[in-house]
């Protein structure tokens, strides 16, 4: 049988979703962990733990157009992170337009410290954090790779304190 080459590639694409509901039977998945809040609204991430951790964290940036949602967590982007032993987090920040791009920087900032600060309990080592993401998840790892920030320690959240660096974009 001849398989043209759009033939071809969904045969690829189902074998690989499947070859995705496979692992992810062993990937633990801890959904709505909330990293912060903004007005009233609750800031969440779902965290993916693999197997066999490396003790490393990737940090994944839901984005598209600068518009987060829960419902656009796609496990199988995370495959051959997870299959590394990275523990992902995949962040869901605030949209736009109701939020600016330098308000959505901040859910970021928010977001790792709060992963640096519960490093222990992810098992994670808290200076080894790299972020990454597609489309505006892209812009905005980029972004935190070039601007994180030093903690304050001055501030009343412990997890303020800690600081909003990656070690890899």
């Amino acid at each position: 049988m001849k398989l043209s080459r759009i033939t071809f590639g969904l045969v690829i694409a189902v074998a690989t979703m499947m070859e995705v509901r496979a692992d992810e039977a062993e990937v633990k998945r801890t959904e709505d962990v909330i990293y912060g809040r903004k007005y009233g609204m609750a800031l969440t991430m779902d965290v993916f733990t693999p197997p066999q951790p490396n003790g490393r964290a990737v940090i994944f940036v839901v984005s598209g157009g600068f518009n987060s949602a829960h419902e656009a967590i796609k496990p199988e982007f995370l495959v051959r992170v997870l299959e590394r032993g990275y523990t992902v987090f995949a962040v869901v920040h605030s949209s736009q337009p109701k939020f600016t791009i330098p308000e959505v920087m901040g859910d970021i900032h928010r977001a790792i410290r709060f992963i640096r600060f519960h490093a222990k309990d992810y098992g994670v080592d808290p200076e080894r954090i790299g972020i990454m993401g597609s489309s505006a998840g892209g812009h905005l790892s980029l972004m935190s790779g070039t601007a994180g920030t030093e903690g304050d320690p001055q501030a009343a959240d412990a997890v303020d304190r800690e600081s909003s660096r990656v070690q890899a974009v």
